[in-house]
């Protein structure tokens, strides 16, 4: 596994570190083994933690078929998490190499020890990230929630998403597909509690983040990209957030021990506020699929 040093980061670096990065012993015993922080794909009666990891590794598998990843030669995950998708793709799809990007440098050292030689992770934005050897496909899963700022009026906001399929498309082949997992909004009356609670997810958990509305990212992906495929998965997210805070609720007392009362609070609270309002179908989650266009 090869390891870069890092470059220049976006100014919400420290916004991004102060949720993820949090313990790795922490973060697994919430996620579970796979360490996958994303929704995942459960079959008719199964029980929510029991077959967290199983679900989880479905939806992988879902992921790389979409994107037609299996036996690439090289592939890119943008915001890698803990390097699970690095992991399931080279070591199951026959993927020769996977890059991942991160900014959490506690998240850099877990894939270090997964001590996989095919994967190399850069401590990077995705704005800084360029390469002239290019990739045969791309990820990126409930990351794009945190590239771009809440404070930009809209259209800077779109620019800021052209820039980032702008990116994307300069890293991948003619033809390479791209599958994006993310959070979108709907308009939505507010009340005073959603509203508490968006402050909340803005101002203290996730500073600075933008939940894009989808015509937001269809505008900025147009004349680069050819929509494949747009699936609402609002409800496997909200199943996995479930999922997580019955697993924190069973060992409450160790992740206490490990990162403190409040920080065990924080994560029950945003837990619960992402999945009702996944519920309440306030936010999305859409799983897009689109291709490079030559």
């Amino acid at each position: 596994m090869t390891t870069v040093a890092p470059r220049s980061v976006d100014p919400e670096v420290d916004a991004v570190r102060h949720h993820y990065e949090v313990s790795n012993d922490f973060y697994r015993l919430l996620l579970g083994p796979t360490m996958m922080y994303s929704g995942g794909y459960w079959e008719q009666g199964e029980d929510l933690v029991a077959t967290l990891d199983e679900a989880q590794e479905r939806k992988l598998d879902v992921f790389a078929a979409l994107a037609g990843a299996q036996g690439a030669r090289r592939v890119l995950d943008i915001g890698c998490g803990w390097g699970t998708m690095l992991n399931r793709l080279t070591t199951v799809h026959g993927v020769e190499e996977a890059v991942g990007l991160t900014l959490s440098r506690t998240q850099e050292a877990f894939i270090a020890g997964l001590d996989n030689p095919r994967i190399t992770t850069r401590v990077e934005s995705w704005a800084d990230h360029a390469t002239d050897d290019k990739y045969d496909a791309a990820f990126c899963i409930n990351a794009l929630e945190h590239f771009v700022s809440s404070n930009l009026p809209p259209r800077e906001r779109t620019k800021r998403y052209r820039f980032f399929f702008g990116q994307v498309y300069k890293a991948l082949n003619p033809g390479a597909k791209f599958v994006l997992h993310t959070m979108t909004a709907e308009a939505q009356p507010m009340n005073r509690e959603l509203l508490a609670d968006l402050k909340f997810l803005q101002r203290s958990e996730f500073e600075g983040m933008h939940i894009p509305h989808l015509h937001e990212l269809t505008a900025a992906a147009e004349g680069q990209f050819e929509i494949v495929e747009i699936v609402n998965e609002r409800e496997s997210f909200a199943m996995a957030c479930r999922a997580w805070l019955k697993r924190l609720a069973a060992d409450r007392a160790t992740a206490v021990a490990l990162e403190g009362e409040e920080v065990v609070a924080r994560f029950e609270r945003y837990l619960d506020i992402f999945a009702y309002t996944l519920e309440d179908k306030f936010f999305n989650n859409f799983r897009v699929t689109i291709a490079r266009r030559g």
